[in-house]
């Protein structure tokens, strides 16, 4: 029997990387005569060469937190002693990234760079849900389903999605990978998460659009799992779900099953 439902944050409950896209345009409209669509890539990619070589980079990939982020997160919240680490290194990150896509179109310019990357953090805060979210925990609810968050991230970055879409009051408990120091797919973040809840690992299923963290996880921690497909990510069957959809409402009938 089912009795708690597991939920990953980002494309899975809230549109992440079309925000991401969103705001990288935005940021590159403030450089006039330039490739502007290929100084946003440009600057996502620098941003990622300059991640994977920097000092957290091992830290991050524990706890799942990616580039993109690093680029509009305060690190204002939390207990390890990386988070301080990320804050001091974090802001000369951010205009590196775009001056190293300024450089590519043969524009030398810091205070442009600067700017940018103020007005990428400044556009990212969005945080819309996907359209059948609302519906879909109004149905879990009523079938007496117990609703949990299981999330990788920083915790300030993470805390202001959930504040900002309107979903924390919404689940009975959060994991955060940061909070805990433990990230999907580590099986410890479902144990702490299920025991938050008063479940065993075996009544909960756990849904997200990320194989390789929640479909592997879930695995690992013995319990069912849920694969949304988002913005045609291609399946990996190495880590079969129980259930792969395009719509999260799919799931329904499934439970009713279970």
């Amino acid at each position: 029997m089912i009795r708690a439902v597991l939920f990953d944050l980002d494309e899975t409950l809230i549109l992440d990387e079309p925000v991401t896209q969103e705001a990288l345009a935005a940021s590159a409209e403030l450089a006039e005569g330039l490739d502007r669509r290929r100084l946003a890539g440009r600057a996502l990619a620098a941003a990622r060469a300059m991640w994977a070589e920097g000092p957290y980079a091992a830290y991050c990939d524990r706890i799942g937190h990616s580039a993109g982020e690093g680029l509009w997160a305060r690190y204002d919240r939390g207990e390890h002693p990386a988070i301080a680490g990320l804050r001091a290194w974090a802001p000369g990150y951010r205009v590196a990234a775009w001056r190293a896509a300024l450089a590519e179109q043969g524009v030398d310019d810091d205070d442009l760079a600067a700017a940018m990357a103020g007005r990428f953090a400044e556009r990212r805060r969005r945080y819309p849900r996907y359209p059948e979210v609302d519906g879909l925990l109004t149905a879990l609810r009523e079938r007496g389903c117990r609703l949990g968050i299981v999330t990788n991230g920083v915790p300030d970055l993470q805390r202001t999605k959930l504040a900002g879409s309107g979903l924390e009051p919404l689940f009975d408990a959060i994991a955060i990978s940061g909070e805990i120091d433990c990230g999907k797919p580590e099986p410890g973040i479902f144990t702490y998460v299920c025991g938050q809840l008063g479940v065993a690992q075996a009544e909960a299923v756990m849904v997200g659009d990320n194989p390789g963290r929640d479909v592997a996880g879930a695995i690992a921690a013995g319990m069912r799992s849920v694969w949304v497909q988002r913005h045609g990510r291609t399946r990996e069957e190495r880590y079969p779900a129980d259930l792969a959809c395009t719509d999260l409402t799919a799931m329904l009938p499934w439970l009713d099953g279970r």
